[in-house]
């Protein structure tokens, strides 16, 4: 399976196929409880957050049956529009769920800096089609983070809320490093490091 950089006016329909396969996620169950405004809302959020920040995107050629968001080392490029219009827009569009947003990315943040303090690869999401899944696809989105951390001698991290995951991690070399919730009245998560 070929694993190739997506291209950026393929980023909608990333968008989508990450918010159906986040749309039962206890993370985002928590933060919009309503599952039709989270249908509804999840796809914007992401295409959103693709456009905040700059990223390494990857999916299956051809056909996107999965994908994965990698924010190498650093910090990333921002794009100071697309973060004026978000700041603006966002609580908007997702009204209560505002405070529970703002302190679940808040949480995972602090937990991300306890967890790898230093230059690390971050895994920021990654999602396969329902009907694509156990097929490998996951695996092989790991491939393009796991092998550039790898290749700079730099560890590579994630944060899940889905106790689920973990074995799926660890068989790519992830341990758990950090348990907790985010925030502290959330959902329980779990960040992990190679």
């Amino acid at each position: 399976m070929d694993i190739v950089r997506l291209p950026a006016e393929r980023l909608r329909d990333a968008s989508i196929l990450l918010a159906g396969a986040f749309h039962d996620d206890p993370a985002w169950t928590w933060v919009l409880p309503n599952a039709h405004r989270r249908a509804a809302l999840l796809p914007w959020l992401f295409l959103t957050g693709f456009e905040i920040a700059d990223a390494q995107v990857w999916t299956t050629e051809g056909e996107i049956l999965g994908v994965a968001r990698w924010l190498p080392p650093g910090r990333p490029n921002v794009h100071v529009a697309a973060m004026l219009r978000a700041l603006v827009v966002t609580p908007l569009r997702i009204r209560e769920a505002t405070n529970r947003f703002l302190a679940y990315g808040r949480a995972v943040e602090a937990m991300r800096a306890r967890a790898v303090p230093e230059p690390h690869w971050y895994l920021a999401g990654i999602g396969v089609a329902h009907q694509h899944r156990r097929r490998g696809i996951g695996t092989a989105l790991l491939g393009p983070g796991v092998g550039a951390a790898d290749e700079a001698g730099l560890p590579c991290a994630l944060l899940t809320n889905s106790e689920e995951n973990l074995a799926f991690y660890r068989k790519s070399g992830f341990e758990v490093v950090l348990e907790g919730h985010t925030p502290d009245d959330g959902p329980r998560a779990w960040m992990m490091r190679r």
